[in-house]
């Protein structure tokens, strides 16, 4: 098999999954339908880590395998690269989305309509970050769109069909202008393809490159929104709050992130890729100090996760601008890069665990409320497990996210702190890394005893397994463990899937060093002092004005005309 048709596999065996999936509804329900689910299951979460296995030689070295879609000429057909960087974020999807899938088992939705929904969702993942194209990467990051708007309210909770309708239409609405920004630079350019446009931008005269600065403005905040950078962030908790738990990890965990790298691929060849990186940097760690403080400030368990999401995409975002700044071919660029992509992995993994791990307490013990919710482990414990599988879950993840050593978030956190030290940068994140700490201490209190204590949910009596749900559990674990204990393995790995040429530059950084356990313990010791100033009678007012702004659908149009206003002014000065 040619390496151009290898990679579509990771692409069209999930629809082929997908298709099996579907066709369980011919089946009677039982066995019988069970395993045609399964076996599409298979073929679309499993065969395509194969497939990436058999690529991996292909890529490594800087190498990239390109081509176009159906042998069209290069002017006419859709082309596509597959390069390190999609090889990472197939890894990082299809990871996520196995043990996401697995949960869903135990804790749903469940059922051949889910995880068909959800593996037309992973290939359109796939050809997101392979796509060259810009009208092509529209079509993908719709149809990642579509999908979510369809799986959030499959929880049934209250409020996910109104969650799910408040991202419909501000994410359709920031695709509009994505599509107005594509139709632009075609009409100026000639050319859809990411290096025809760079090449057609190099021959504009001055007025139209004012028309070329516009229309990638519109690009980048219809990107931005679906990122959920501040102010373009509204969307977000909702959506991941009253998502079902294996789709809260899924949202929070990959297709938040995807978006921002592929766009990486256009603004990577563009002069004013590095303005829009510096001034993205900017909002990516403004993001991560004031969305840790609405978490702090937060009373639902999952809505206190999904801003964190926000949070910490703001570490990648602020690592991600700094490596277009920089440059990637820089020591200090390719630093960020690599940064940027653990902590968007990692992330994924420690946030999936959080996001299951809390969402099977509180279906446990039917309470999300952190203030009212408490001895947990008990509630647990009477469920059937012997072993608080949960608990040790929860804590594993929780101590991810705080950066405490030797597990992975301390890795890609370190690491992007340690590229961007000397900046303004380092200052906001390290202030958002202890209201990181303060806010998972405040989250750990629905494990302690204490007299208040949910009633139980209907969750013991019913017919859906409960394994699943630990099995995914482990396997996050396991992992998150893994990718602290191994990053002297994994981080020239991935500089080399990046830029192979900077390979020493990055593995010789000594992300153990004293200073960085110094900075930990005191982040740790900052973050607990936090933690009490909050809960005091002082901080609990304070945050209660935090949690109880005004916030209004109208209000996220507003932010993204004015996002959309000072990227363009910032361009054109």
């Amino acid at each position: 098999m040619r390496p151009e048709d290898l990679v579509f596999a990771t692409v069209m065996l999930p629809l082929l999954g997908a298709a099996f999936a579907l066709c369980a509804n011919m089946f009677p329900k039982g066995k019988g339908a069970d395993t045609v689910e399964f076996i599409g299951a298979g073929i679309g979460l499993l065969l395509p880590l194969i497939v990436l296995a058999n690529v991996f030689p292909l890529v490594t070295g800087g190498n990239a395998i390109e081509g176009v879609i159906g042998s069209w000429h290069e002017g006419i057909g859709i082309t596509f690269s597959f390069d390190g960087l999609a090889l990472l974020i197939n890894i990082l999807g299809y990871t996520v989305g196995i043990a996401a899938w697995i949960y869903s088992l135990g804790g749903g939705p469940r059922g051949p309509a889910f995880t068909g929904i959800f593996l037309i969702q992973c290939a359109a993942l796939s050809a997101t970050i392979m796509t060259n194209d810009l009208f092509n990467l529209f079509v993908c990051l719709e149809i990642m769109g579509m999908t979510s708007y369809v799986l959030i309210p499959t929880s049934r909770k209250a409020g996910a069909s109104l969650a799910s309708f408040s991202y419909l239409m501000v994410s359709a609405s920031a695709m509009v202008f994505f599509l107005l920004g594509t139709y632009g630079l075609y009409r100026l350019t000639g050319s859809l393809s990411f290096q025809g446009i760079e090449a057609g931008l190099a021959l504009l005269g001055s007025t139209q490159r004012i028309l070329s600065l516009a229309c990638l403005t519109l690009l980048v905040s219809a990107v931005a929104i679906r990122v959920a950078i501040m102010p373009l962030y509204g969307w977000l908790p909702d959506a991941h709050a009253l998502s079902p738990h294996a789709v809260s990890a899924v949202l929070s965990g990959v297709l938040i992130k995807t978006p921002l790298f592929a766009l990486a691929r256009i603004l990577h060849l563009l002069p004013e890729g590095t303005k829009i990186g510096e001034l993205m940097s900017i909002a990516g760690a403004l993001t991560a100090v004031v969305a840790v403080v609405i978490a702090l400030s937060q009373r639902d368990a999952k809505r206190l996760l999904a801003y964190h999401s926000i949070s910490q995409i703001g570490y990648i975002v602020a690592a991600w601008g700094m490596a277009l700044r920089w440059g990637i071919d820089t020591p200090e660029g390719l630093a960020c890069m690599v940064g940027a992509f653990l902590h968007a992995f990692y992330h994924a993994l420690f946030k999936g665990l959080l996001f299951l791990s809390v969402g099977t307490t509180v279906d446990v013990t039917g309470e999300r409320n952190v203030y009212l919710l408490r001895s947990s482990i008990a509630s647990l414990k009477g469920r059937g497990e012997r072993i608080p599988i949960t608990f040790i879950a929860f804590v594993t993840g929780a101590l991810a996210i705080s950066a405490i050593p030797p597990l992975n978030g301390y890795v890609s956190k370190d690491l992007i702190t340690y590229s961007l030290k000397g900046t303004v940068h380092y200052v906001l994140l390290s202030i958002a890394s202890v209201g990181t700490v303060a806010s998972f201490i405040k989250l750990s209190r629905i494990y302690w005893r204490g007299t208040k204590v949910a009633a139980q949910a209907s969750l013991s009596t019913e017919t859906t397994p409960y394994w699943p749900r630990l099995v995914a559990e482990v396997l996050l674990s396991l992992l998150c463990i893994a990718g602290g204990v191994a990053s002297h393995l994994i981080i020239p790995v991935v500089s080399d899937l990046l830029a192979p040429a900077n390979v020493i530059a990055i593995a010789n950084a000594n992300l153990f060093s004293t200073d960085s356990l110094v900075k930990t313990a005191w982040t740790v010791a900052s973050g607990t002092l936090l933690f009490f100033a909050a809960t005091s009678r002082p901080g609990s007012v304070v945050l209660r004005i935090v949690r109880e702004r005004p916030r209004d659908f109208h209000g996220l149009f507003i932010s993204f005309a004015l996002g959309t206003a000072v990227l363009a002014g910032y361009l054109l000065i």
